[in-house]
């Protein structure tokens, strides 16, 4: 689209529209905390008075979050009259501003950062990797297999590896001897040659977490996120040291406080960042930013988004070196796609759109059939 930069101080935002957004899922997914068969997302719509618009979207885990679609709406109906009138270019300002008004709730906040950086990199003319800094590259993602019977996952690990993926990551935390057959099943259908990720959901003590590593570092694990409660970080940090398999810290971290105080206590060597853990963009390049200095590989990763989240958080993904992994497949669950635009995949591997922007919107004959909130 043409460059909108006339009068960078005139742009103001003149309407943000909330809209609810379900998506069905192929199948029920679960984790050890949580199950879903249907995502119920939100969008944000900021237009602005230059006749630009972004779009953001919430995805809400109430289990990791604490927040459901529910509780995005009206948040986001809080947030509205906040940033009316406001330059949506001062995208630092403005989020310090929601941090002030709601320090929780990053969930519906990383929608509306999201659809702050669609307005700005539409602005500068530029795709939004390039607005962060980063460079356009192809990136590999997992594809996970949430908890079910292990024969299934068996078939479903097949079934991903033939689909051209060479990164499989395996949900566990119910019940050891599941979650040990869910493991044999699947290496022994994949072969040597697929890489396995394993991701407990805070579904263990430290102690039982110790015993179950032990027991699966014979499928040749590359990394384990999240063994214990949120809260237990010392425990955490026990596992790794006590675990051939590292660690990957998730829902122990939202902000960059928590991650300057990771890397100050040794908790886990590695991270993962997801949008709407962090609060959008903003936050989680500054998680990132700590992570970098400290030399500590992260993943980007995703809670239940459609292409448009995805797509933003891959934008996110490139701007660092410091993302190493990449867990951005949630889209592939969806029984429908009403995004246009974004990320296209093949066998794994993700390329990012070149328009300005995040480009990837909702589809307008989709859009017409939503309700505003």
């Amino acid at each position: 689209m043409e460059n909108n930069t006339k009068g960078h101080p005139s742009v103001r935002i003149s309407d943000i529209k909330i809209y609810r957004y379900d998506i069905p899922l192929r199948d029920v997914f679960q984790i050890a905390t949580m199950g879903i068969d249907c995502a119920h997302n939100v969008l944000i719509r900021i237009e602005t008075n230059d006749g630009v618009d972004g779009w953001g979207e919430a995805a809400p885990f109430h289990a990791i979050a604490g927040e459901t679609q529910a509780l995005n709406v009206t948040a986001a109906q809080e947030i509205r009259p906040l940033l009316l009138g406001k330059n949506p270019l001062e995208i630092a300002h403005l989020v310090y501003s929601l941090d002030r008004f709601l320090p929780h709730n990053s969930t519906i906040k990383s929608a509306f950062d999201m659809a702050l950086y669609d307005i700005a990199a539409q602005v500068a003319g530029l795709p939004l990797y390039a607005l962060l800094g980063g460079a356009k590259q192809a990136i590999e993602t997992d594809m996970t297999i949430g908890i079910c019977d292990p024969d299934e996952a068996a078939q479903k690990a097949l079934a991903i590896k033939q689909r051209g993926f060479r990164i499989i990551k395996v949900k566990l935390g119910l019940d050891y001897d599941a979650d040990h057959a869910r493991l044999a099943n699947i290496r022994r259908a994949v072969g040597d040659d697929t890489v396995l990720r394993i991701d407990a959901n805070q579904g263990w003590d430290r102690t039982t977490a110790i015993h179950h590593l032990d027991a699966f570092k014979r499928f040749n694990i590359e990394f384990c996120e999240q063994p214990c409660r949120a809260h237990d970080w010392q425990g955490m940090r026990s596992v790794n040291q006590h675990s051939s398999i590292p660690i990957m810290a998730d829902e122990s971290l939202f902000s960059a406080e928590d991650a300057l105080k990771m890397v100050h206590q040794d908790i886990a060597p590695y991270f993962n960042i997801k949008l709407s853990k962090s609060g959008g963009i903003h936050h989680a390049a500054r998680i990132c930013q700590i992570a970098e200095t400290a030399a500590i590989p992260c993943m980007i990763g995703c809670m239940s988004e459609s292409r448009l989240g995805i797509t933003a958080a891959a934008h996110l993904g490139v701007s660092s070196h410091a993302f190493r992994f990449y867990d951005l497949d949630s889209h592939l669950e969806h029984a429908e796609d009403a995004i246009v635009g974004g990320i296209e995949m093949n066998n794994g591997l993700i390329t990012l759109p070149d328009e300005p922007g995040i480009g990837a919107r909702p589809d307008p004959a989709y859009r017409k059939t939503l309700e505003e909130e």
